[in-house]
């Protein structure tokens, strides 16, 4: 890798980190201050929010990302789209918040809440700030880090000075939304720092809907995925089992966002050097970054879902230790997705075949769909089985991609000798860590404690060991590094 990815991937990887830690500092500690009801009714607002956040950024941000990383050393075009995105983008917050606002009052089941959800529509509303794509796509990732630092440590700080009750959800909503306020506003102005604004048609607006609309198409096949577990949790099934769904996601999708970081800082630099016709550049740096992010993946994935349990206590305490079952599947459900983000994000996406993708991720989507009102119509509708037809519906989409990977004639495969040594590698913590769990029992903090690091620090050892023997390149090249 070139000194620049490595740089932007030491700091998307901080970011990553500051992102799992702030939330792992005030998750626990609202879990148990807030009432159930509170905690379960923020976890639907949160839903909420994820099923119109989509319609509000309307594919901005990965279009914005993409295109101006390929025209950015052109300074008029550039100041040009951002004008004709950032236009955009405030119509459409704009809409969907009123939208938004308008289901809140309409439906009953939402007053006794309702100011909760009028205070989360301010996130809504400011999404159209939100240009971290415009700072993506010149690697500014440094200014992402400080920013999303800050941010984060006064939110983590709020909470804890101003959430003390069982009763203050409607606060901790509030914070929430100021934080993401705050952070989106600086990202603006950060932008508008190195970009200026610039004059555009009407007619050049209408331009832009047909590829937004195929973005948004395929950044939110996602709405058929995870999002819409949710939705069918929320509406059709014990509301505990929505909060059991998202503590889970959400501990898993924190730790995985560190290991993605070397996948995401790459996109930019692998669309342009395709683009402009680098293949021998884009190979290398494909191969690089997409075995460095399955040999760092594949032993978290294995490693949470063997300390399901402790982490889920750590987390949320015995309250929501129902969940750990959940938390268990969806680590496993995260190792098969991340070889759908390889093939997606590096080789589809970045090449600039998102049609085919899109296609792709409705067929996924509509297996997916297809089997939760299966679920529900047989009654059996649980968040287990939402991550276990959810993980079904990932390798439907990893097969489609497979197949077009090899009709277009690239060069790359998932299915490497190298990667079947790290799982193989990886699942050797299963005995290791049952051994542990048998000598030292789940009873109280302490010994609870003991175990887990004893059981990290034995898997962290074995994994370096048959890796090393097995002469691997990704370890080979850090040892050569640190000498």
């Amino acid at each position: 890798m070139s000194k620049s990815i490595k740089a932007n991937a030491f700091f998307k990887t901080l970011m990553s980190i500051v992102n799992i830690v702030f939330p792992l500092l005030t998750a626990p500690y609202v879990a148990r201050i807030l009432s159930v009801d509170g905690y379960t009714e923020y976890n639907k607002i949160v839903s909420m929010l994820t099923w119109f956040s989509p319609f509000a950024v309307f594919g901005i941000y990965t279009y914005g990302m993409r295109t101006i990383s390929q025209i950015k050393n052109d300074r008029e075009a550039v100041s040009k789209l951002f004008s004709q995105l950032f236009a955009f983008s405030i119509f459409a917050s704009t809409l969907v918040t009123v939208i938004f606002l308008f289901l809140v009052l309409l439906v009953p089941s939402f007053n006794e809440y309702k100011w909760m959800y009028a205070i989360a529509s301010c996130q809504l509303l400011f999404i159209c700030f939100a240009t971290d794509w415009a700072n993506e796509a010149y690697e500014s990732y440094g200014f992402i880090l400080v920013k999303s630092f800050l941010c984060r440590l006064l939110y983590v700080i709020a909470v804890f000075v101003f959430v003390k009750k069982e009763n203050d959800a409607i606060i901790y909503v509030s914070l929430s939304s100021i934080s993401v306020i705050i952070n989106n506003v600086f990202t603006f102005v950060y932008a508008k720092r190195h970009i200026k604004f610039s004059r555009f048609s009407l007619s050049e607006e209408f331009k832009l809907i047909k590829p937004l609309f195929v973005v948004f198409l395929l950044v939110n096949s996602s709405m058929l995925y995870t999002i819409f577990d949710r939705f069918v949790l929320t509406w059709f099934s014990d509301k505990l089992n929505l909060t059991y769904y998202n503590v889970s996601q959400t501990i898993v999708i924190a730790v995985i966002n560190v290991t993605s970081s070397i996948v995401l800082v790459s996109i930019p630099r692998l669309s342009y050097l395709w683009a402009n016709d680098l293949k021998e550049e884009y190979y290398s740096l494909l191969k690089k970054t997409s075995g460095t992010f399955v040999a760092l993946n594949t032993p978290c994935c294995i490693g949470l879902a063997c300390l399901s349990y402790e982490v889920i206590y750590y987390y949320s305490g015995i309250k929501y230790i129902a969940a750990s079952f959940t938390f268990l599947l969806f680590s496993i459900r995260y190792y098969i997705s991340a070889f759908d983000m390889i093939l997606a994000k590096q080789v589809l996406l970045a090449i600039g075949n998102e049609k085919i993708l899109t296609k792709i991720y409705y067929i996924g989507g509509a297996c997916n769909v297809a089997s939760k009102l299966f679920l529900i119509i047989v009654g059996h509708l649980t968040p287990e089985l939402c991550v276990i037809t959810t993980a079904i519906a990932d390798l439907v989409v990893i097969i489609l991609e497979i197949n077009s990977i090899k009709k277009l004639e690239i060069e790359f495969s998932i299915l490497s000798k190298m990667n079947v040594k790290y799982l193989a590698a990886s699942l050797s913590f299963i005995p290791i860590v049952l051994a542990i769990k048998k000598l030292i029992p789940f009873e109280g903090f302490k010994y609870i404690t003991i175990r887990t690091i004893i059981s990290i620090s034995a898997c962290m050892i074995i994994y370096f060991i048959i890796l090393l023997v097995l002469k691997d390149e990704f370890l080979l090249s850090i040892i050569r590094r640190k000498k």
